[in-house]
């Protein structure tokens, strides 16, 4: 396929970078990521749960942004475990970071926090995760990424490229559009919090613009992102969900957790 840039040192590929093949990849594993949460969710709180990032899709992109990082700078370090462990581990943290840290600044919301857990930073990634991401890394580059691109060359050699790269297309569409109506509901749903409980901001700091619609208010809000808690202000580190009390926040309960 077209749109191939490629960096080679001393004869050895170390960056190959195809537009259509890393879309896939965003989509697929930010999929792939929302089950692996809702698996978490079901296992650590016994309901499923939304883990979902934005309004529509099944996508929790902080998967999709990772893996894409690892296959982009790291498939060079697929025979050397060591080096691609520490690797996976560096840009795993730094995606967790710069991720939680723009959607505080941009949205005034927490999606995860990990204050109080070892080597926290900031509460925005910690070493647990950060050897977690460290061992996704080995399982996507040596195992799960070679086994999808065959599966990717499987398909372009039985369905025709313009159908692929359409399909492709429509759902970058739906990705780009799920995107920005989150981020609106995002914006509405936190001038909508300040008005409701009287937080003390100037209006420069958030838009004051409620939209009345069902897909932003509280209900939809809360059982889409049950575990989002406010940052900076006075309620920092607050659930929405205790504040909007005996509102639902998961799909239904499959066991009751001791």
């Amino acid at each position: 396929m077209e749109n191939v840039l490629v960096l080679e040192k001393k004869n050895q590929k170390i960056i190959k970078f195809n537009i259509w093949y890393t879309s896939a990849y965003f989509i697929f594993y930010s999929f792939i990521g929302c089950l692996l949460e809702t698996g978490f969710g079901l296992y650590s709180k016994g309901v499923i749960e939304s883990r979902q990032s934005f309004l529509f899709g099944p996508f929790c992109i902080i998967y999709g942004i990772g893996a894409v990082l690892m296959i982009t700078f790291l498939s060079s370090l697929k025979n050397k475990p060591i080096k691609l462990f520490f690797a996976a581990c560096f840009l795993g943290a730094f995606a967790e970071y710069t991720m939680s840290y723009l959607c505080e600044k941009i949205f005034h919301f927490k999606w995860w926090d990990y204050t109080g857990m070892a080597l926290s930073i900031n509460g925005r990634t910690c070493l647990y995760f950060t050897v977690m991401w460290g061992a996704l890394g080995i399982i996507l580059i040596k195992f799960v990424n070679p086994l999808l691109d065959k599966l990717f060359n499987f398909l372009k050699r039985k369905i025709d490229g313009r159908i692929l790269k359409t399909a492709l297309l429509l759902l970058i569409g739906f990705l780009i559009f799920d995107a920005s109506i989150s981020a609106i509901a995002l914006k509405s749903f936190y001038a909508k919090i300040v008005n409701d409980f009287d937080l003390d901001l100037a209006t420069g700091e958030y838009s004051d613009t409620f939209i009345e619609n069902e897909l932003f208010e509280e209900d939809n809000m809360i059982l889409i992102y049950p575990n989002m808690q406010i940052a900076g202000t006075k309620y920092n580190n607050t659930y929405i969900d205790s504040l909007y009390k005996n509102k639902k926040t998961y799909y239904f309960r499959v066991f009751a957790k001791k």
